[in-house]
């Protein structure tokens, strides 16, 4: 063998090590960079939730509104459009404990400039329905712009039997026809504390469209308030959190608010509930059961970690 042979073959062994060495990294970091992007594309997707922040609230509802356009929308094609509010209560706008009238005001001149024609709030009020639609403000709110309040203490015959897909306890219910016969339904909740739910948002809003409220809280409330989710399933959840009574609900008054000047919206109306009740203290955050209830049949997202938690401030 000559000394060039040999130089040349020692060299090779030299180049194959050094190849195989750098292909061998090279694999590895394909075999990481491989794992990582199928990790990634089975990870569950999470659920956007739109915050809105600011003390104008005809403002959060005007960037709320073009959120909801720019995602959607109320549906091609859609003329009837059914608001649940809560009306509930003869209260003050400010003392929180029904649906701000300013949100509701803003929300029926966004609903015409997209293209709804007609818009019906059904509720069944707690209180004298006749005093409760006038001192919450949201009467007139509806009047101005030409939608329409029913009130279902009168209009008995509204309610309709319907049998509930996956309800536990609430197999069955008379809900308002106006909630299952419309083009787009849409849940606009006031934030607050609740003795017996711990706390009432979105879920526990449908309350005020059945006929039947005390076989709900005869039969496990708080799986009552998470069956109402397997019938009702709004487009959109609007939670008014613009202040948010933390003791003595559901009508109050109390002194303990939380003014957190927040709109919060999201296609999900369990993940509406999740995000709110951080706003709430950890002790009746604890005792929110309906969420448990509601993760457990699988009806959206009720945790923290599954939401894609999107703040936007209002000037």
């Amino acid at each position: 063998m000559s000394n060039t042979e040999s130089s040349n073959r020692g060299l090779s062994r030299r180049q194959f090590m050094q190849a195989a060495l750098a292909g061998g990294a090279a694999s590895l970091l394909t075999g990481r960079m491989a794992f990582a992007l199928e990790e990634a594309a089975s990870a569950p997707a999470r659920t956007p939730v739109w915050i809105f922040h600011g003390q104008d609230k005809s403002a959060l509802m005007k960037a709320c509104m073009k959120t909801i356009a720019e995602n959607g929308g109320l549906g091609d094609g859609a003329r009837k459009l059914t608001l649940k509010v809560n009306g509930a209560w003869i209260r003050t706008p400010a003392q929180g404990a029904n649906t701000h009238p300013e949100l509701v005001d803003a929300f029926l001149k966004g609903c015409k400039d997209q293209g709804i024609a007609e818009v019906v709030l059904p509720e069944h009020a707690c209180a004298k329905a006749t005093e409760s639609f006038v001192k919450s403000g949201l009467l007139d709110a509806t009047k101005a712009n030409g939608a329409r309040m029913i009130d279902l203490q009168r209009e008995k015959s509204l309610f309709k039997d319907v049998e509930l897909p996956g309800g536990q306890n609430l197999k069955s219910a008379r809900v308002a026809a106006d909630f299952l016969e419309t083009d787009v339904l849409v849940n606009m909740p006031v934030a607050k504390h609740h003795s017996g739910a711990s706390m009432t948002c979105a879920l526990k809003n449908w309350m005020g469209a059945v006929e039947d409220r005390n076989f709900w809280h005869r039969n496990n409330l708080h799986q009552c308030i998470a069956d109402i989710g397997t019938l009702l399933r709004p487009r959109w959840t609007l939670v008014d959190a613009t202040r948010i009574m933390l003791a003595r609900g559901p009508q109050g008054p109390t002194d303990e608010m939380n003014r957190a000047d927040l709109l919060i919206l999201s296609r999900d109306q369990v993940a509406a509930d999740a995000y709110t009740a951080s706003l709430f203290p950890e002790d009746i955050q604890e005792r929110i059961h309906y969420l448990r209830i509601a993760r457990e049949m699988k009806l959206g997202a009720a945790e923290m970690s599954q939401l894609d938690v999107r703040k936007i401030e209002v000037a």
